[in-house]
């Protein structure tokens, strides 16, 4: 893993978990420096300093479609699904990290960078293996006599760096003077380890096997036209050389050659990335139009409508929508547009029809319910609302936190007092912050009668997330 976050483990304090380190190993000789009680503890803190000094992107339909990919590879590995969050942060910079407990943060310009799916779960796949593979509690082991005085700088590097390169550089330059030369030799051995299972998971995951080494050759040429002066900053903390790049494509040359599928969700989702992370919308519009004149594609169709959409220019927006749905009219991201700018055009009637039967049809997809529940409660059928929020909550397998949050904003228009706090517990649970989450229930606890049942389950509650929540 990198040495950016293999360092940061050192500054950062462990809560009540920190008791689990008397207790006997029972196999790896890294859980003697850090058990997997504790790697999640301090992913738990780690994630929430990411939370509040990160900028990261909050659109239901990216996040549903990293996590979406993400999970396909988590299962592929042979981990259950829920262990990992997938999450991507807004910044040009190329970079990807993993943090211990499972967090894998993915930068807009990394994704920007690849040119297939198969190459972003490539990078995807190295990193669960990165988590998979504890090289947080072996580099910890090795480290942990390092000062906290350079760990501190690193963990500097690591948020300064996001906004501004050139001052994360020097950052970093300074907590590297205090590491030891064994502890990159570690680092490099690790992120061999992680290639090697990373390509298991790409193979088992049915994608091309050599996307890896493709990815990692990109990254590579990003690096040597980079005109800053810097290396990139995934290169910085992923040490990557030729030799690398030629071991991943000689392991996957000995499996079985694999075919690209269609990239439909991967064009979509890169599509919508560039529309609404843009700083130009006139120059992205001119992009996309010369794209589309050159080659119609289902990508330029779809930002073509996003923008002018977003724009509130509907006859534009219309025309691109047929273009859109002659390409493709069954795809769910198209369809939700759709029904976008159905609603846009005052048709809400016409644009709820939509959403329900799209929900009907993909029940696991918070972004449709999203936009439903939005209109739903607009219009004021908040009974509807609770309904609708509360069989997603019951039955998706990894729903969505903000889908708690929007349940708890229902219950308190309907004067459920206990019932909108304790909803609320449950979405700061959902981000780790458990102290909030303990506030909630203590209020919760205010609006239902002594003695009762729900006192009883708030109080059981209660105590559990203050089991977890750091002292």
């Amino acid at each position: 893993m990198a040495l950016f976050v293999t360092l940061l483990l050192l500054a950062l304090p462990i809560g009540p978990a920190h008791t689990q380190s008397n207790l006997p190993s029972m196999g790896e000789p890294a859980d003697n420096a850090l058990s997997p009680i504790e790697e999640q503890a301090i992913g738990r803190q780690m994630m929430r300093q990411i939370r509040s000094s990160l900028p990261l992107v909050r659109d239901t339909q990216l996040n549903e479609y990293i996590n979406t990919l993400g999970q396909q590879l988590v299962q592929a590995s042979g981990r259950q699904s829920n262990t990992f969050t997938f999450f991507i942060v807004q910044d040009p910079n190329i970079n990807a990290f993993a943090i211990p407990g499972g967090y894998i943060g993915v930068n807009l310009g990394l994704i920007e960078a690849m040119q297939y799916e198969d190459q972003l779960a490539g990078v995807l796949a190295h990193e669960i293996a990165h988590v998979t593979q504890r090289h947080h509690a072996r580099m910890f082991a090795v480290g942990k006599s390092r000062s906290l005085s350079a760990a501190a700088t690193i963990l500097a590097a690591i948020l300064i760096g996001q906004a501004s390169p050139e001052a994360g550089q020097a950052a970093l330059a300074a907590g590297l003077a205090a590491t030891q030369q064994s502890t990159i030799n570690f680092t490099r051995s690790n992120e061999i380890e992680a290639d090697r299972i990373g390509i298991d998971i790409l193979n088992s995951a049915e994608f091309d096997p050599s996307a890896m080494a493709e990815s990692f050759a990109i990254l590579q040429r990003k690096n040597r036209l980079n005109t800053s002066g810097l290396e990139l900053e995934y290169l910085r903390t992923h040490p990557l050389d030729s030799k690398r790049i030629a071991e991943a494509a000689n392991r996957a040359a000995n499996m079985s050659a694999r075919g690209r599928d269609t990239q439909v969700d991967f064009e979509l989702f890169k599509a919508r990335m560039r529309v609404l992370n843009t700083q130009d919308a006139g120059a992205l519009e001119l992009r996309e139009a010369a794209r589309w004149k050159k080659q119609p594609s289902l990508a330029s169709a779809y930002a073509l409508t996003l923008l002018h959409l977003n724009k509130k220019q509907l006859d534009k927006a219309s025309e691109w929508m047929d273009r859109l749905t002659g390409l493709n009219n069954n795809h769910p991201a198209v369809l939700l547009l759709e029904a976008e700018l159905t609603a846009a055009k005052g048709q809400s009637t016409d644009s709820r029809e939509q959403l329900t039967l799209l929900h009907a049809l993909f029940p696991e997809r918070y972004s449709i319910l999203e936009m439903l529940l939005d209109q739903v409660i607009e219009e004021r059928q908040l009974g509807k609302a609770q309904e609708l929020a509360k069989n997603y909550l019951r039955y998706s397998e990894n729903p969505n936190p903000n889908a708690y949050r929007t349940l708890a904003n229902v219950q308190q228009q309907l004067g459920e007092a206990a019932a909108s706090h304790e909803t609320l517990a449950y979405y700061f649970a959902e981000l780790d912050e458990y102290g909030r989450a303990a506030s909630q229930l203590e209020l919760a606890l205010v609006h239902v009668p002594v003695g009762s049942q729900d006192e009883l389950r708030l109080r059981a509650s209660l105590n559990v997330v203050r089991g977890v929540s750091p002292r």
